[in-house]
């Protein structure tokens, strides 16, 4: 499945003290049958991180907005699902 989304690059700063560069697309975008919003609730309220959708990993990770380093940038493109 193909989607018009946002796709956002930044780079964080993990627990670890490590760096981490991502591009996310964030939950709002995700093809619905995608997010269990119980799930995403309720790990975001223990870790205070939002949950994205990583595009590499194609997987869902967490992005830290309090520890952002740099600009987060935007990009509005096409993503198969």
């Amino acid at each position: 499945m193909s989607k018009s989304v946002t796709i956002y690059n930044g780079t964080f700063r993990k627990l670890n003290g490590e760096t981490r560069t991502m591009s996310f697309i964030r939950r709002q975008d995700l093809p619905s049958n995608m997010v269990n919003e119980s799930t995403i609730s309720n790990l975001e309220a223990k870790t205070h991180n939002e949950v994205v959708y990583d595009t590499e990993k194609r997987a869902f990770r967490q992005f830290n907005w309090k520890t952002v380093e740099g600009d987060v940038t935007e990009t509005a493109t096409r993503f198969e699902f």
